[in-house]
């Protein structure tokens, strides 16, 4: 039997409403690991609550708290491979820079004919 298109509707917004939320807390955790510090993810995870709890009143406790743990979990997620990623860069043309300046020019070999 199929359900009514109205049914699936339905399904379609209360399912968008969850994925944007993840897809908001990664966008907000790629920018804010480009910016600022660690400390930032608790005033931010905070205001996931919000959403969260919402959509708890909305389908029920279990969902608004598994909805909460999995988007801090993505925003946490984003924002340490966002600094991870800034800071191998930054390490790595370090590097680049060290090794050209510390190491000296190789001698030209002679051969004598």
């Amino acid at each position: 039997m199929v359900p009514p298109v109205q049914d699936i509707l339905v399904a379609i917004e209360e399912d968008g409403i969850l994925i944007l939320l993840l897809v908001a807390s990664g966008v907000a955790g790629l920018l804010l690991g480009r910016t600022f510090r660690a400390l930032v993810l608790i005033p931010a995870t905070m205001l996931i609550m919000v959403p969260a709890w919402y959509l708890g009143t909305e389908q029920g406790l279990v969902t608004g708290v598994i909805l909460f743990v999995v988007s801090a979990v993505v925003m946490q997620v984003a924002y340490f491979a966002t600094l991870l990623t800034n800071l191998l860069r930054q390490n790595l043309s370090l590097l680049d820079q060290v090794q050209s300046e510390a190491s000296p020019p190789l001698p030209e070999s002679r051969v004598a004919l």
